[in-house]
């Protein structure tokens, strides 16, 4: 194997483990026997970028701060057919290395990821929040939410092709760029495979740059951000069923271990509404990822979209036009009763939401047609 092996380091103020980290490093790659080069992105105000030089390490600087950016920023020097991406903190033993290059190498995979939770976690090296809470909750939901099927969504060490790399295109700038790759790999059709590794506290003096709540909430929010079905079109699916049956409820009498009266015809109304806005959302959001990260549709949107224009806009007029009419009888027997009663019942909430959801998909039936065409233009 000829092709040249760029392993990529992230550091900020690493001076107690940059040398460590780097001698590991040149350990398993002279030991491969293959051309590589190390390169240190660091925005240190210590003696990492010096160390890291007099070991011959490549340092460059980013413009920017941020995790993902270091990374992100160093990627565009790296040179080798085969990247790998590890912490400077000393909690990754990159003699390791090999077992992440080797999927690579014999090719069955796109993107190799350590797993540490099926590796070996050393005493201290993970708090327990990490370890049992966060870690595997955010594992779950990337796995529900795209299929992933890994056990370690957080593992930073990782190691994929140049080519896969590229086809990427990442933009996240914090700790959510573990995320991205992995969503990003399963869009893209790329092929990832797990391979377990080890897992060691920081060594003393060397300072963790994880926030767990703030971090924990960029990785939630880029998995909930690409996946409008569970984000929108789901919950607003529940919405507007169980807003549908307080409405029927309400006007039927219905007994659900209480008697259904005009208030839940109004909670009914408005959680029919407020579904129904998230559904449309939802389409939309996923035609727009459609296009723009090649995603593949909802039968949900695909539907919506077929209806867009003049079919939706039909609906939407016949939906108006039956809460319309419904609140013309009533104004008629309010005009009749000398302005002195106005009946209050479950089908007066049942009419306007009627009349609200036909005005909605009139509107949403231009928007959605303009969408279509924009999509289907840039194809």
């Amino acid at each position: 194997m000829d092709e040249m092996i760029s392993v990529v380091i992230p550091s900020l103020n690493e001076e107690a483990t940059i040398a460590d980290v780097i001698t590991k490093a040149k350990k398993a790659l002279e030991g491969m026997g293959v051309p590589y080069e190390i390169i240190i992105s660091d925005n240190s105000t210590d003696r990492t970028p010096e160390i890291a030089r007099s070991l011959g390490a490549r340092v460059v600087t980013p413009d920017k701060l941020g995790y993902g950016y270091a990374y992100i920023y160093a990627f565009k020097h790296a040179r080798g057919r085969y990247v790998v991406m590890g912490d400077a903190d000393g909690t990754y033993d990159f003699t390791e290395m090999p077992k992440l290059l080797k999927p690579l190498i014999n090719g069955e995979a796109d993107i190799v990821t350590g797993t540490r939770l099926k590796g070996k976690i050393m005493k201290g090296a993970m708090p327990w929040l990490h370890r049992y809470i966060g870690n595997p909750a955010l594992t779950w939901l990337l796995n529900k939410f795209y299929h992933l099927g890994i056990s370690d969504s957080q593992c930073g060490f990782r190691a994929m092709t140049k080519e896969a790399l590229e086809k990427l295109d990442l933009r996240a700038t914090g700790m959510d760029l573990a995320t991205e790759i992995l969503i990003k790999a399963r869009q893209k059709g790329l092929r990832i495979k797990e391979v377990p590794i080890s897992y060691y506290p920081r060594a003393e003096g060397a300072r963790s740059k994880l926030r767990s709540f703030r971090d924990g909430w960029r990785h939630l929010k880029y998995m909930l951000l690409y996946t409008p079905k569970h984000l929108y079109i789901y919950p607003g699916f529940v919405m507007v069923a169980a807003g549908i049956i307080l409405m029927i409820a309400a006007i039927f009498s219905i007994t659900l271990g209480y008697s259904p009266g005009i208030h839940s015809s109004i909670l009914g109304g408005m959680l029919t509404i407020l579904g129904y806005n998230m559904v449309v959302l939802g389409a939309l959001a996923d035609a727009y990822l459609s296009w723009t990260a090649g995603t593949t549709t909802t039968r949900v949107t695909g539907m919506m979209m077929r209806l867009s224009g003049e079919k939706g806009a039909a609906i939407g007029v016949l939906l108006l036009t039956a809460g319309f009419a419904y609140l013309l009888f009533l104004f008629i027997q309010w005009v009749n009763s000398g302005f002195r009663y106005l009946p209050i019942r479950g089908q007066n909430m049942l009419a306007l939401t009627a009349l609200v959801l036909g005005i909605q998909t009139v509107i949403y039936s231009f928007i959605l047609e303009l969408v279509r065409r924009i999509s289907s233009l840039s194809r």
